[in-house]
Protein backbone atom coordinates (compact mmCIF):
# COMPACT_ATOMS: atom_id res chain seq x y z
CA UNK A 1 0.00 0.00 0.00
CA UNK A 2 1.62 3.23 -1.20
CA UNK A 3 1.25 6.55 0.48
CA UNK A 4 1.37 9.79 -1.56
CA UNK A 5 3.12 12.76 -0.05
CA UNK A 6 1.26 15.99 -0.88
CA UNK A 7 3.40 18.51 -2.77
CA UNK A 8 2.83 22.11 -1.66
CA UNK A 9 1.71 24.21 -4.56
CA UNK A 10 1.45 27.99 -4.72
CA UNK A 11 -1.44 29.70 -6.43
CA UNK A 12 -0.78 30.77 -10.01
CA UNK A 13 -1.47 34.40 -9.23
CA UNK A 14 1.40 34.51 -6.74
CA UNK A 15 4.00 33.19 -9.21
CA UNK A 16 6.08 35.81 -11.04
CA UNK A 17 5.27 35.94 -14.72
CA UNK A 18 8.76 37.08 -15.73
CA UNK A 19 12.05 37.48 -14.01
CA UNK A 20 13.66 40.96 -14.01
CA UNK A 21 16.60 41.09 -16.38
CA UNK A 22 19.84 42.45 -15.00
CA UNK A 23 20.81 45.84 -16.37
CA UNK A 24 23.93 46.03 -18.52
CA UNK A 25 25.02 49.66 -19.12
CA UNK A 26 27.61 48.61 -21.70
CA UNK A 27 25.08 46.61 -23.67
CA UNK A 28 22.55 49.44 -23.53
CA UNK A 29 25.10 51.94 -24.83
CA UNK A 30 26.10 49.55 -27.59
CA UNK A 31 22.49 49.09 -28.64
CA UNK A 32 21.95 52.85 -28.59
CA UNK A 33 25.00 53.34 -30.81
CA UNK A 34 23.81 50.69 -33.27
CA UNK A 35 20.36 52.30 -33.33
CA UNK A 36 21.89 55.72 -34.03
CA UNK A 37 23.93 54.32 -36.92
CA UNK A 38 20.84 52.65 -38.37
CA UNK A 39 18.89 55.91 -38.12
CA UNK A 40 21.68 57.84 -39.87
CA UNK A 41 21.85 55.22 -42.62
CA UNK A 42 18.08 55.40 -43.06
CA UNK A 43 18.24 59.21 -43.27
CA UNK A 44 20.91 58.98 -45.96
CA UNK A 45 18.89 56.44 -47.97
CA UNK A 46 15.66 58.44 -47.63
CA UNK A 47 17.23 61.76 -48.66
CA UNK A 48 14.83 62.10 -51.60
CA UNK A 49 11.95 62.25 -49.10
CA UNK A 50 13.51 63.82 -46.00
CA UNK A 51 15.20 66.77 -47.73
CA UNK A 52 11.98 68.09 -49.39
CA UNK A 53 10.11 67.46 -46.13
CA UNK A 54 12.52 69.50 -43.99
CA UNK A 55 12.89 72.20 -46.63
CA UNK A 56 9.12 72.54 -46.89
CA UNK A 57 8.85 72.75 -43.11
CA UNK A 58 11.39 75.58 -42.93
CA UNK A 59 9.80 77.50 -45.81
CA UNK A 60 6.32 77.08 -44.35
CA UNK A 61 7.56 78.57 -41.08
CA UNK A 62 8.72 81.66 -42.98
CA UNK A 63 5.44 81.98 -44.90
CA UNK A 64 3.13 81.29 -41.95
CA UNK A 65 3.12 84.91 -40.62
CA UNK A 66 2.00 86.22 -44.03
CA UNK A 67 -0.81 83.65 -44.13
CA UNK A 68 -1.94 84.62 -40.62
CA UNK A 69 -1.86 88.30 -41.60
CA UNK A 70 -4.20 87.69 -44.53
CA UNK A 71 -6.48 85.52 -42.40
CA UNK A 72 -6.91 88.40 -39.94
CA UNK A 73 -8.44 90.38 -42.80
CA UNK A 74 -11.21 87.78 -43.07
CA UNK A 75 -9.66 86.17 -46.15
CA UNK A 76 -10.25 82.39 -46.37
CA UNK A 77 -7.24 80.35 -45.33
CA UNK A 78 -7.03 78.44 -48.60
CA UNK A 79 -7.06 81.67 -50.61
CA UNK A 80 -4.46 83.21 -48.28
CA UNK A 81 -2.14 80.23 -48.70
CA UNK A 82 -2.46 80.27 -52.49
CA UNK A 83 -1.82 84.03 -52.64
CA UNK A 84 1.27 83.84 -50.43
CA UNK A 85 2.70 80.89 -52.36
CA UNK A 86 2.12 82.62 -55.72
CA UNK A 87 3.90 85.77 -54.55
CA UNK A 88 6.81 83.72 -53.18
CA UNK A 89 7.01 81.72 -56.42
CA UNK A 90 7.03 84.88 -58.57
CA UNK A 91 9.74 86.49 -56.45
CA UNK A 92 11.88 83.34 -56.53
CA UNK A 93 11.47 82.97 -60.29
CA UNK A 94 12.37 86.61 -60.87
CA UNK A 95 15.45 86.30 -58.68
CA UNK A 96 16.67 83.13 -60.40
CA UNK A 97 15.97 84.60 -63.83
CA UNK A 98 17.97 87.72 -63.03
CA UNK A 99 20.97 85.62 -61.97
CA UNK A 100 21.09 83.16 -64.89
CA UNK A 101 22.31 85.65 -67.49
CA UNK A 102 25.16 87.10 -65.39
CA UNK A 103 26.20 83.58 -64.37
CA UNK A 104 26.57 82.53 -68.01
CA UNK A 105 28.60 85.61 -68.91
CA UNK A 106 30.90 85.09 -65.94
CA UNK A 107 31.41 81.42 -66.83
CA UNK A 108 32.72 82.52 -70.21
CA UNK A 109 35.29 84.75 -68.47
CA UNK A 110 36.69 82.04 -66.18
CA UNK A 111 39.66 81.10 -68.45
CA UNK A 112 40.62 84.77 -68.72
CA UNK A 113 40.52 85.24 -64.95
CA UNK A 114 42.55 82.09 -64.33
CA UNK A 115 45.24 83.23 -66.76
CA UNK A 116 45.48 86.55 -64.95
CA UNK A 117 45.85 84.72 -61.65
CA UNK A 118 48.69 82.68 -63.15
CA UNK A 119 50.41 85.87 -64.25
CA UNK A 120 50.01 87.33 -60.77
CA UNK A 121 51.72 84.36 -59.16
CA UNK A 122 54.31 83.92 -61.91
CA UNK A 123 57.07 84.69 -59.43
CA UNK A 124 56.35 81.40 -57.70
CA UNK A 125 56.33 79.30 -60.85
CA UNK A 126 60.07 79.14 -61.50
CA UNK A 127 61.03 77.37 -58.24
CA UNK A 128 58.05 75.06 -58.64
CA UNK A 129 59.14 74.27 -62.21
CA UNK A 130 62.66 73.42 -61.02
CA UNK A 131 61.27 71.17 -58.31
CA UNK A 132 59.07 69.44 -60.89
CA UNK A 133 62.05 68.82 -63.18
CA UNK A 134 64.05 67.38 -60.30
CA UNK A 135 61.22 65.02 -59.38
CA UNK A 136 60.94 63.88 -63.01
CA UNK A 137 64.66 63.10 -63.13
CA UNK A 138 64.42 61.10 -59.91
CA UNK A 139 61.44 59.20 -61.32
CA UNK A 140 63.41 58.33 -64.48
CA UNK A 141 66.36 57.05 -62.44
CA UNK A 142 64.17 54.89 -60.23
CA UNK A 143 62.05 53.55 -63.12
CA UNK A 144 62.95 49.85 -63.35
CA UNK A 145 60.36 48.87 -65.92
CA UNK A 146 61.67 51.20 -68.58
CA UNK A 147 58.16 52.31 -69.37
CA UNK A 148 57.66 49.53 -71.94
CA UNK A 149 55.27 47.26 -70.06
CA UNK A 150 53.03 49.89 -68.57
CA UNK A 151 49.39 49.47 -69.35
CA UNK A 152 47.98 52.21 -71.47
CA UNK A 153 45.17 54.18 -69.87
CA UNK A 154 42.05 54.34 -71.92
CA UNK A 155 40.29 57.64 -71.92
CA UNK A 156 36.65 57.32 -71.14
CA UNK A 157 34.39 59.76 -72.82
CA UNK A 158 32.33 61.73 -70.36
CA UNK A 159 28.79 62.67 -71.20
CA UNK A 160 28.25 66.21 -72.34
CA UNK A 161 26.80 68.92 -70.21
CA UNK A 162 23.49 68.72 -72.02
CA UNK A 163 23.19 64.99 -71.29
CA UNK A 164 24.02 65.54 -67.63
CA UNK A 165 21.45 68.31 -67.36
CA UNK A 166 18.80 66.12 -68.98
CA UNK A 167 19.56 63.30 -66.54
CA UNK A 168 19.35 65.62 -63.54
CA UNK A 169 16.18 67.42 -64.67
CA UNK A 170 13.58 64.75 -63.66
CA UNK A 171 14.98 64.46 -60.15
CA UNK A 172 15.10 68.22 -59.67
CA UNK A 173 11.56 68.67 -60.96
CA UNK A 174 10.30 65.88 -58.70
CA UNK A 175 11.92 67.46 -55.65
CA UNK A 176 10.53 70.88 -56.58
CA UNK A 177 6.98 69.58 -57.02
CA UNK A 178 7.17 67.52 -53.82
CA UNK A 179 8.49 70.47 -51.81
CA UNK A 180 5.76 72.77 -53.16
CA UNK A 181 3.03 70.27 -52.30
CA UNK A 182 4.41 69.80 -48.79
CA UNK A 183 4.53 73.57 -48.24
CA UNK A 184 0.90 73.79 -49.34
CA UNK A 185 -0.11 70.96 -46.99
CA UNK A 186 1.76 72.43 -44.01
CA UNK A 187 0.22 75.86 -44.50
CA UNK A 188 -3.30 74.51 -45.04
CA UNK A 189 -3.49 71.72 -42.48
CA UNK A 190 -0.73 72.49 -39.98
CA UNK A 191 -3.16 73.86 -37.39
CA UNK A 192 -5.45 70.84 -37.70
CA UNK A 193 -2.53 68.47 -37.28
CA UNK A 194 -1.47 70.30 -34.13
CA UNK A 195 -4.96 69.99 -32.67
CA UNK A 196 -4.97 66.24 -33.34
CA UNK A 197 -1.62 65.83 -31.62
CA UNK A 198 -2.86 67.76 -28.60
CA UNK A 199 -5.95 65.55 -28.36
CA UNK A 200 -3.69 62.50 -28.00
CA UNK A 201 -2.17 63.85 -24.76
CA UNK A 202 -3.56 61.99 -21.73
CA UNK A 203 -3.75 64.86 -19.20
CA UNK A 204 -5.15 68.38 -19.46
CA UNK A 205 -1.99 69.90 -17.98
CA UNK A 206 0.16 68.15 -20.57
CA UNK A 207 -2.15 69.40 -23.33
CA UNK A 208 -1.69 72.98 -22.14
CA UNK A 209 2.10 72.58 -21.98
CA UNK A 210 2.20 71.13 -25.50
CA UNK A 211 0.07 73.97 -26.88
CA UNK A 212 2.13 76.69 -25.18
CA UNK A 213 5.46 75.11 -26.15
CA UNK A 214 4.40 74.54 -29.75
CA UNK A 215 2.94 78.04 -30.21
CA UNK A 216 5.98 79.71 -28.69
CA UNK A 217 8.42 77.58 -30.66
CA UNK A 218 6.54 78.21 -33.91
CA UNK A 219 6.54 81.97 -33.29
CA UNK A 220 10.25 82.07 -32.48
CA UNK A 221 11.14 79.80 -35.39
CA UNK A 222 9.22 82.00 -37.82
CA UNK A 223 10.85 85.13 -36.43
CA UNK A 224 14.29 83.54 -36.58
CA UNK A 225 13.92 82.31 -40.17
CA UNK A 226 12.63 85.70 -41.33
CA UNK A 227 15.42 87.50 -39.44
CA UNK A 228 18.19 85.32 -40.88
CA UNK A 229 16.79 85.61 -44.39
CA UNK A 230 16.56 89.40 -44.03
CA UNK A 231 20.12 89.64 -42.68
CA UNK A 232 21.49 87.55 -45.53
CA UNK A 233 19.54 89.66 -48.01
CA UNK A 234 21.03 92.84 -46.52
CA UNK A 235 24.51 91.32 -46.73
CA UNK A 236 23.93 90.37 -50.36
CA UNK A 237 22.60 93.82 -51.21
CA UNK A 238 25.52 95.62 -49.56
CA UNK A 239 27.98 93.26 -51.26
CA UNK A 240 26.41 93.97 -54.65
CA UNK A 241 26.49 97.72 -53.98
CA UNK A 242 30.14 97.63 -52.91
CA UNK A 243 31.17 95.55 -55.93
CA UNK A 244 29.28 97.93 -58.21
CA UNK A 245 31.19 100.85 -56.67
CA UNK A 246 34.47 99.01 -57.36
CA UNK A 247 33.50 98.53 -61.00
CA UNK A 248 32.98 94.76 -60.89
CA UNK A 249 30.77 93.27 -63.57
CA UNK A 250 27.53 91.50 -62.59
CA UNK A 251 27.40 92.75 -58.98
CA UNK A 252 23.86 91.39 -58.49
CA UNK A 253 25.08 87.88 -59.24
CA UNK A 254 27.76 88.00 -56.56
CA UNK A 255 25.44 89.67 -54.10
CA UNK A 256 22.92 86.87 -54.58
CA UNK A 257 25.60 84.20 -54.20
CA UNK A 258 26.87 85.88 -51.02
CA UNK A 259 23.35 85.97 -49.58
CA UNK A 260 22.62 82.31 -50.38
CA UNK A 261 25.96 80.92 -49.21
CA UNK A 262 25.75 82.91 -45.97
CA UNK A 263 23.18 80.37 -44.79
CA UNK A 264 26.12 77.96 -44.44
CA UNK A 265 28.37 79.10 -41.56
CA UNK A 266 32.15 78.93 -41.97
CA UNK A 267 32.03 77.18 -45.37
CA UNK A 268 29.73 79.59 -47.20
CA UNK A 269 31.72 82.81 -46.62
CA UNK A 270 34.96 81.01 -47.48
CA UNK A 271 33.52 79.82 -50.81
CA UNK A 272 32.19 83.30 -51.55
CA UNK A 273 35.56 84.89 -50.79
CA UNK A 274 37.34 82.35 -53.01
CA UNK A 275 34.95 83.09 -55.89
CA UNK A 276 35.46 86.82 -55.44
CA UNK A 277 39.23 86.32 -55.65
CA UNK A 278 38.73 84.85 -59.12
CA UNK A 279 36.33 87.67 -59.99
CA UNK A 280 38.84 90.28 -58.83
CA UNK A 281 41.63 88.91 -60.99
CA UNK A 282 39.22 88.71 -63.93
CA UNK A 283 38.42 92.41 -63.59
CA UNK A 284 41.72 94.00 -62.56
CA UNK A 285 45.29 93.43 -63.67
CA UNK A 286 46.90 94.78 -60.49
CA UNK A 287 46.94 92.13 -57.72
CA UNK A 288 46.21 94.69 -54.98
CA UNK A 289 43.16 96.02 -56.82
CA UNK A 290 41.96 92.46 -57.41
CA UNK A 291 42.19 91.65 -53.70
CA UNK A 292 39.94 94.61 -52.87
CA UNK A 293 36.99 92.59 -54.20
CA UNK A 294 37.10 89.75 -51.61
CA UNK A 295 38.35 92.17 -48.97
CA UNK A 296 35.19 94.26 -49.17
CA UNK A 297 33.01 91.18 -48.76
CA UNK A 298 35.02 89.89 -45.80
CA UNK A 299 34.69 93.27 -44.10
CA UNK A 300 30.93 93.29 -44.59
CA UNK A 301 30.69 89.70 -43.39
CA UNK A 302 32.64 90.57 -40.25
CA UNK A 303 30.24 93.43 -39.47
CA UNK A 304 27.26 91.16 -40.11
CA UNK A 305 28.56 88.36 -37.91
CA UNK A 306 29.75 90.50 -35.01
CA UNK A 307 27.16 93.30 -34.92
CA UNK A 308 24.07 92.79 -37.06
CA UNK A 309 23.21 89.15 -36.34
CA UNK A 310 23.70 89.37 -32.52
CA UNK A 311 21.66 92.59 -32.50
CA UNK A 312 18.73 91.19 -34.46
CA UNK A 313 18.69 87.53 -33.42
CA UNK A 314 19.94 88.02 -29.87
CA UNK A 315 22.30 86.08 -27.65
CA UNK A 316 19.53 83.77 -26.46
CA UNK A 317 19.49 81.96 -29.80
CA UNK A 318 23.28 81.93 -30.23
CA UNK A 319 24.63 78.45 -30.97
CA UNK A 320 27.82 76.79 -29.83
CA UNK A 321 30.41 76.94 -32.67
CA UNK A 322 31.49 73.35 -32.07
CA UNK A 323 27.92 72.11 -32.38
CA UNK A 324 27.43 74.19 -35.54
CA UNK A 325 30.56 72.69 -37.10
CA UNK A 326 29.48 69.16 -36.16
CA UNK A 327 26.02 69.81 -37.60
CA UNK A 328 27.57 71.02 -40.86
CA UNK A 329 29.66 67.86 -41.08
CA UNK A 330 26.71 65.59 -40.29
CA UNK A 331 24.07 67.18 -42.54
CA UNK A 332 26.59 67.77 -45.32
CA UNK A 333 27.55 64.09 -45.22
CA UNK A 334 23.91 63.01 -45.19
CA UNK A 335 22.37 65.31 -47.79
CA UNK A 336 25.17 67.20 -49.54
CA UNK A 337 24.67 70.87 -50.43
CA UNK A 338 21.05 70.82 -49.27
CA UNK A 339 22.19 69.54 -45.87
CA UNK A 340 24.76 72.33 -45.59
CA UNK A 341 22.12 74.95 -46.34
CA UNK A 342 19.67 73.51 -43.80
CA UNK A 343 22.16 72.70 -41.03
CA UNK A 344 22.03 76.04 -39.19
CA UNK A 345 18.22 76.53 -39.40
CA UNK A 346 17.60 72.94 -38.29
CA UNK A 347 20.02 73.24 -35.37
CA UNK A 348 18.39 76.50 -34.31
CA UNK A 349 14.95 74.91 -34.58
CA UNK A 350 16.10 72.05 -32.38
CA UNK A 351 17.38 74.45 -29.74
CA UNK A 352 14.21 76.55 -29.73
CA UNK A 353 12.04 73.45 -29.33
CA UNK A 354 14.34 72.16 -26.57
CA UNK A 355 14.03 75.48 -24.74
CA UNK A 356 10.25 75.34 -24.78
CA UNK A 357 9.59 71.62 -24.45
CA UNK A 358 9.31 70.27 -20.89
CA UNK A 359 12.34 68.27 -19.74
CA UNK A 360 14.69 69.31 -22.57
CA UNK A 361 16.72 72.02 -20.84
CA UNK A 362 19.88 69.90 -20.93
CA UNK A 363 19.79 69.68 -24.71
CA UNK A 364 19.14 73.42 -24.98
CA UNK A 365 22.17 74.20 -22.79
CA UNK A 366 24.31 71.79 -24.83
CA UNK A 367 23.42 73.49 -28.11
CA UNK A 368 23.66 77.05 -26.76
CA UNK A 369 26.72 79.19 -26.40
Amino acid sequence: MSTEVPVPTAPLASLPLSLPLPEHPTRNRLLAGILALLVLHACALAAAIIVPLLLALLISLMLAPAVRFLCRWRLPRALSVVAVMLVALLLTTALIGSLIGPARSWAAQVPKSLSRMEMAVSGLRSPLREASKASEQIAKLTDLDGGGNRPQKTQETEPGRLTQMLKATPGALTSLVLTSLLILIFLLHGEALLRKLVELAPALRLKKEIVLATRSAQHELSRYMISITTINGILGGLTALALWALGVDNPLLWGGIAAILNFVPFVGPMVTAALLVVVGFAQFTAPLSALYVPGVFLGLHFIEGQLLTPLVVGRRLALDPVMVFLALMLFGWLWGVAGLLMALPLLTCLRIVAQRWPGSNTLARLLGR
